[in-house]
């Protein structure tokens, strides 16, 4: 092995004032690997993460490429030798076999899965329950401020999935190589190329919406079929000698659609579809989820507590926060923690019936809003399903959709506490914490209105003590968290899939029924708008090896 060859490196964990120029960044690397600046050709920036702690740092991850002439015989210690250039492109597949592939869902996973196929040639239909974006805007708009519901096109269900009407948060923890290659997707249909560095990493609602359109152009350049309004009623399953086939779908209006395979990309608030499932016998069991209200503070109090006195500084983003809880131990162990923070956002409304309300935030792209929402949400077992006592569908098809009635009947309880019209039901913080009913609530940014109520009438007491007791850990992490300003908004339950889906760990198929594939959040696989796209990537790759053979 030539040792001279080490020219371009990945340098990690370089702390910058956040008020320092490149220059600084520069001579950060070089020192780390030993050289002069001028040995540096170029610094490209992988990866650039705020440090809030004292006085604010940028820690960035950069690739190194050294001056001509200039390499360094053994690598120092902590530094990598970078990926040569091209290494880390997606497979090319051509597939031999001429089959046509159903995509159940428009969101991160569904668009994502028929993607890869399309662009391989392979027959694909992208079928939605909802409407697209131009559509479903309006939908939403008067979802918010009439609070007039459709149950088709809302802000779970159409044209970008549930994650359009959101903050549009790309950070994920999968430690996989499409990540780059999703980031790099949605670049290239018009996304900011600060993604592709940014430690947290988000779009914004504003953007989410241009770019769905983007994605839905490109999908059709590619010859994929996409159909909203396409709501799937049922799965054709067949046997064929003794195994269960998917075959196809049925339309609502009763139009069939033969295919070859089908990909289950509907999200997690695909109930029909989950009933559909349970009464077809596809495998699947409860899982845990998490369940809570939404949580919403004055942005500048978030400054103030997370940067301190640099609170006011023009160059720093409107701050964020991650808090997290354990109560008890072993298998009694529950999680309390901050899920889906939205600096400068917005409450939502994202109940998907006429007899529950569900709350979500979202941000727009600049996070220049004045108030700062975040889910606080409790861990729920399946063992805690029954918590309620009898609810509807609680011990339907053998208790498989217990979790999905949990979340229903706290729907329920959160709209009957704000008194119908979707109006939700609110209590300060500070009441919460201290066991009181809220009498008087300020106006908030849930548009619908909200009503003073006693929140721990919309779940059982594990959830509502859990939560209690996890403020108190809050207010010592985050000190002036727990106030009289702040407000709790009832529910959010629809954090991730009441259920898994089973299937095959190498060819991704469902356990029980050949050729379909239970993809994405919905089916229990991914968690926000990049591990699920991931997941259809991989479900996608799976058809097209199976197709190239």
């Amino acid at each position: 092995m030539n040792e001279s060859k080490f020219k371009r490196l990945h340098v990690g964990d370089l702390r910058v004032d956040f008020q320092a120029d490149g220059s600084e960044l520069l001579a950060q690397a070089a020192k780390k690997l030993g050289v002069s600046p001028e040995a540096i050709a170029e610094v490209e920036v992988l990866k650039q993460s705020l440090d809030a702690r004292g006085r604010p740092r940028y820690v960035y991850n950069v690739e190194v490429a050294l001056a001509e002439g200039k390499a360094l015989k053994r690598l120092p210690a902590g530094i990598k030798e970078a990926p040569a250039p091209g290494s880390l492109a997606p497979r090319r597949f051509q597939p031999r076999k001429k089959e046509r592939v159903i995509v159940i869902g428009a969101g991160p996973a569904g668009l994502f899965c028929a993607h890869r196929l399309a662009d391989s040639g392979v027959d694909t239909i992208l079928l939605d329950r909802g409407q697209p974006v131009e559509v479903r805007g309006r939908d939403v708009s008067k979802l918010m401020h009439r609070g007039e519901l459709k149950e088709d096109s809302n802000i779970c269900f159409g044209e970008g999935g549930a994650g359009t009407w959101s903050d549009g948060k790309l950070y994920t923890r999968v430690n996989d190589v499409r990540v780059r290659h999703v980031l790099e997707t949605i670049v290239a249909l018009g996304g900011p190329e600060e993604i592709l560095i940014k430690g947290k990493p988000h779009l914004g609602t504003d953007r989410l919406v241009a770019l769905c359109k983007s994605f839905r152009a490109h999908l059709l350049e590619e010859g994929c079929q996409v159909r909203f309004g396409a709501f799937v009623r049922e799965l054709i399953v067949r046997d064929e000698g003794g195994e269960r086939v998917v075959k196809g779908v049925v339309l609502r209006d009763g139009e069939r659609i033969e295919a070859d395979r089908v990909v289950l990309a509907v999200g997690h608030s695909a109930r029909e579809m989950y009933r559909h499932l349970a009464e077809q016998k596809v495998s699947m069991a409860p899982k845990p989820f998490a369940v809570g209200f939404r949580v919403e503070h004055r942005q500048e109090l978030i400054n103030q507590i997370q940067y301190g006195k640099y609170a006011d500084h023009p160059d720093l983003p409107a701050a964020d926060y991650r808090l997290a809880e354990n109560l008890g131990k072993g298998e009694q162990r529950r999680g309390i923690y901050s899920f889906c923070m939205c600096p400068g956002g917005q409450v939502v409304p994202s109940h998907t019936l006429p007899d529950g309300i569900c709350v979500n935030g979202m941000s727009h792209a600049s996070r220049k809003g004045h108030w700062a929402n975040s889910a606080l949400v409790v861990s729920v077992r399946p063992e805690d399903f029954g918590a309620f006592g009898p609810v509807p569908e609680l011990d339907d098809y053998d208790g498989l959709l217990a979790g999905m009635a949990f979340q229903h009947e706290a729907e329920r309880r959160a709209y009957q506490l704000g008194g119908g019209g979707f109006v939700a039901p609110a209590q300060r913080v500070s009441d919460f914490k201290a066991g009181q009913a809220s009498t008087t609530v300020r106006k908030t940014t849930y548009k619908t209105g909200i009503a003073a109520a006693d929140l721990a009438g919309c779940y059982p007491d594990f959830v509502i003590e859990s939560l209690r007791v996890a403020l108190d850990g809050f207010e010592r992490r985050m000190r002036g968290f727990v106030n009289e300003d702040a407000l709790l908004i009832g529910v959010e339950t629809r954090t991730s899939a009441p259920v898994q889906i089973d299937r095959d760990p190498v060819t991704y198929q469902s356990s029980s029924v050949a050729r379909l594939y239970p993809c994405g959040e919905g089916s229990g696989y991914g968690g926000g708008i990049v591990s699920a796209a991931i997941d259809g990537l991989r479900v996608a790759e799976t058809i097209l090896e199976t197709l190239s053979v």
